[in-house]
């Protein structure tokens, strides 16, 4: 299928998270520079639940880190879950506070009938030392409840050599959702799993910071456990897709195992 993908400023497009005026020792509070428009009422609407539906409409919103989610997750409901019908549409461009009030986006979401939406795209700092507003993701989790959407937070995958960064990162996501009720992927979490195991697997590109297709592989198999409540490890050996049969049971195998430790839903 093919998707309808906007992309802004390169700038924006190549960042992986925070921003930079990260150099203080101590911890600061950055404010949205605008307050996104608030969603109707202020109420904590409970998480749809919409694992059993017989057709899925994903919607993954979110910066360059989540550029092969579609293509990945089309390929492994073909293999693994084909009696579903699925159909996923992406915007990649920004975080997800600059496009908060983003008026063709907004109208996307009002305007067809998505069952699941992914938000990766919340600003951090790499140093831990500032806190980013998270305003704009539970207004993000607002809109998609009120839809009837699934709403899935995506916390993006550690950098490169950062032992630290995904239980940090995760963190972030567990704080918002317990202030705006929202499925969370642990996606981080299931990367250090198979680091751990595997140190010298092929899931970074040069740069350190974004996924090869191998590594956008793991992150997809955590999306499509938490998406649909199948479980990854029992997805065949798939051409289609990057890796060898070991390295696909491998990360196969951890997806399941961090889904199951770290229960995504409070359905």
């Amino acid at each position: 299928m093919k998707s309808s993908i906007f992309i802004l400023p390169l700038i924006l497009l190549l960042s992986a998270c925070g921003s930079g005026s990260e150099g203080a020792a101590k911890t600061q509070v950055i404010p949205e520079v605008k307050k996104p428009e608030p969603v109707g009422e202020a109420e904590n609407l409970a998480i749809p639940d919409n694992r059993a539906l017989d057709a899925y409409q994903v919607l993954v919103i979110g910066n360059s880190h989540v550029q092969s989610i579609q293509k990945l997750l089309t390929i492994i409901f073909q293999h693994g879950f084909e009696e579903k019908e699925i159909n996923i549409d992406t915007r990649v461009g920004a975080f997800l506070d600059v496009i908060v009030d983003k008026e063709s986006l907004i109208e996307l979401i009002e305007t067809r009938p998505w069952t699941h939406i992914i938000l990766q795209g919340q600003k951090y700092s790499q140093s831990q030392s500032v806190l980013y507003s998270t305003e704009a993701a539970k207004t993000w989790i607002q809109r998609t409840k009120k839809k009837g959407a699934t709403p899935i937070l995506f916390p993006e995958h550690p950098q490169k050599g950062s032992v630290t960064e995904a239980g940090y990162v995760h963190s972030i996501h567990v704080d918002i959702a317990d202030e705006e009720s929202s499925c969370i992927a642990p996606v981080g979490l299931s990367w250090n799993k198979v680091l751990a195991i595997e140190p010298e697997l092929n899931l970074y590109q040069a740069d350190g910071n974004h996924a090869t297709e191998l590594g956008a592989l793991l992150s997809a198999l955590v999306l499509y456990q938490v998406v649909s409540g199948q479980i990854a490890d029992t997805l065949p050996y798939v051409a289609d897709l990057p890796g060898t049969a070991t390295e696909q049971a491998l990360l196969g195998q951890i997806a399941s195992q961090t889904v199951a430790e770290q229960v995504p839903c409070a359905f």
